[in-house]
């Protein structure tokens, strides 16, 4: 019985996971994105003061900060394209 030649695998490219819309911001360090003293937030969402700090210092809601990330990088997106389109 002959053995039959090992099959080559191709390696493929790790997949990277699907990010939520609003991306994908790390709040794990509490000594960076926590303080004791709840302020409101900077977005002016009328929600409750928050502990949260975001990633320049300022008091944000998680989903706060997170919204206005996705809005910066629509705006960003649509310059670009706009930028684009009247180059060509």
């Amino acid at each position: 019985m002959a053995l039959k030649p090992a099959k080559k695998s191709r390696q493929r490219k790790p997949q990277r996971p699907e990010l939520p819309p609003t991306g994908l911001l790390d709040w794990s360090n509490p000594v960076k994105h926590w303080k004791r003293v709840a302020l409101p937030c900077r977005y002016q969402c009328g929600g409750w003061p928050t502990h949260l700090r975001d990633s320049s210092g300022s008091p944000a809601h998680k989903v706060c900060a997170e919204l206005a990330i996705a809005q910066q990088i629509r705006e960003y997106a649509e310059a670009y394209e706009n930028e684009r389109l009247h180059l060509t």
